[in-house]
């Protein structure tokens, strides 16, 4: 077993952590958690069974690991997790309907 990594991201004045960990050649995956306030909003899981017969595997292991581990932090940072997020964490701007209207026209027509 490879030791994960965990990394601490703030996004929306929210402060999400990411933990990615290797299970094991026993149960050969790496998985990601995403936490936020204790709550695991999102987990991503990959095999690596096929590099179980290749010498070297724990450096190919911890690359994917890290791989992964970079790729959903920077998912997380282009927003791709915002719809799990609850209403109430959600940061959404006040705009009376006039605003609303006036944005969706700009955004239209440009």
């Amino acid at each position: 077993m490879i030791v994960g990594y965990n990394t601490d991201i703030k996004y929306r004045k929210e402060v999400f952590h990411i933990q990615t960990e290797d299970k094991g050649q026993g149960n050969p995956l790496i998985e990601t958690l995403v936490y936020l306030h204790g709550e695991i909003l999102l987990s991503r899981r990959i095999s690596y069974a096929h590099l179980l017969p290749v010498e070297e595997k724990t450096k190919k292991v911890k690359s994917l690991m890290k791989s992964q581990h970079d790729q959903v932090i920077a998912e997380l940072k282009e927003g791709r997790f915002s719809h799990l997020m609850s209403m109430d964490t959600q940061d959404i701007e006040d705009q009376t309907l006039d605003e609303m209207v006036l944005q969706y026209l700009v955004d239209e027509n440009p």
